[in-house]
């Protein structure tokens, strides 16, 4: 049996195809656009969609690495399903080393987010509505940031499972 292809914000991925697709969210006030990058691996073979990201806090490193290493996987080759990848949803924390986007917000605190709403609340919204609504399970990797200590942590929906 082979995969159905995958449309995308109006993009089609044929099974067996892989892709990396940068979708746009706003401009800021620099005339600079904040797109969402997602790698998108879609086995020839039906199956689940996984959706891996990290970075939703800029300034937590270890699961851009993580994701690194996971796409250099030869097993990717042969996958039944889907594997979407945003290795770093909020770009300009990071590139800023912060937690927090230009405009101050936290965007682990602006989800689901507005279309019409904050640089965080249309990224939110952006994420949710394009990229994660296709999937069928999800890991979000966060780490602890400078000066931060997390415990390991799993959090799950048990009316989705």
């Amino acid at each position: 049996m082979k995969a159905n292809p995958l449309e995308i914000n109006g993009e089609v991925i044929l099974p067996g195809e892989r892709r990396t697709l940068n979708i746009p969210v706003a401009a800021l006030v620099t005339n600079s656009d904040v797109d969402l990058t997602v790698q998108i691996i879609h086995g020839k073979k039906p199956g689940p969609v996984l959706l891996v990201s990290a970075a939703i806090h800029g300034d937590e490193l270890n699961g851009v690495e993580i994701i690194r290493r996971l796409l250099k996987l030869r097993q990717l080759n042969s996958l039944s399903g889907t594997l979407l990848v945003v290795p770093i949803v909020n770009v300009h924390g990071f590139l800023a080393h912060s937690r927090y986007l230009p405009d101050g917000r936290d965007l682990n605190r602006s989800f689901p987010g507005s279309a019409k709403g904050s640089l965080a609340g249309r990224l939110a919204h952006s994420f949710m509505n394009k990229i994660v609504c296709h999937a069928t399970h999800g890991i979000d990797l966060h780490t602890g940031a400078r000066h931060r200590a997390n415990l390991p942590q799993i959090r799950f929906d048990p009316k989705k499972s």
